[in-house]
């Protein structure tokens, strides 16, 4: 065997490592739509599996991350009423200060606003809980968190949503098509032994 033919076979096996990863990571994505070939249509696995895949995340998130309740009982959790709660009181005061008649002297109107925003302040926690406790049973029938990621995943454009996976995961990407050039590498190194090998019989 001559020296190319040596230094050829594992470069040529490296290649074909490499290109092989490569195109099997493009195939991931591309091409967006089915492309028709002698009895087989060719789609990236990522457009062909999108509708399956969205609702498995969708699926995911409401049972292990954020499910309806999770967001009912966030909104319903005293200290966000409360924060809620302060925030009317004091856009009641503003707007009381704001619309009473200008004939009515600065100190009666800091007293009924104030009257009104300390009143609202005390009801409004009780007022909130009442209509969340209503509203709860509807909220959780009609609120699924899975429907509206899938929805969410669907409508993403399928160029931003490669964009977004390569912006994340690029470096592991790459990884796989190296690691496709060093694994033919090997096995065009391997050749060569075995085919030196068989040469001395």
């Amino acid at each position: 065997m001559s020296l190319w033919q040596m230094i050829l076979i594992p470069l040529i096996s490296a290649l074909i490592g490499w290109l092989t990863n490569l195109i099997a990571v493009i195939l991931l994505f591309r091409p967006y739509r089915p492309v028709v070939l002698p009895g087989y249509n060719l789609q990236g696995l990522i457009p062909r599996r999108r509708a399956e895949l969205a609702r498995s995340v969708g699926q995911v998130v409401e049972q292990e991350l954020l499910s309806a309740q999770d967001v009912f009982d966030l909104l319903t959790n005293p200290d966000f009423v409360g924060e809620i709660s302060t925030a009317l009181a004091q856009a009641i005061r503003q707007r009381v200060m704001e619309k009473l008649p200008v004939f009515i002297p600065l100190s009666i109107k800091n007293i009924i606003s104030e009257v009104l925003s300390e009143q609202a302040q005390k009801e409004l926690p009780r007022l909130l809980q009442q209509i969340g406790e209503q509203i709860r049973q509807q909220t959780l029938a009609n609120f699924q968190v899975s429907r509206l990621v899938e929805e969410k995943i669907l409508a993403f454009p399928l160029e931003r949503l490669e964009k977004l996976i390569i912006s994340v995961a690029g470096k592991e990407l790459r990884h796989i098509e190296i690691l496709g050039g060093v694994l033919g590498l090997i096995i065009g190194l391997v050749q060569l032994v075995i085919i030196n090998w068989t040469s001395w019989f």
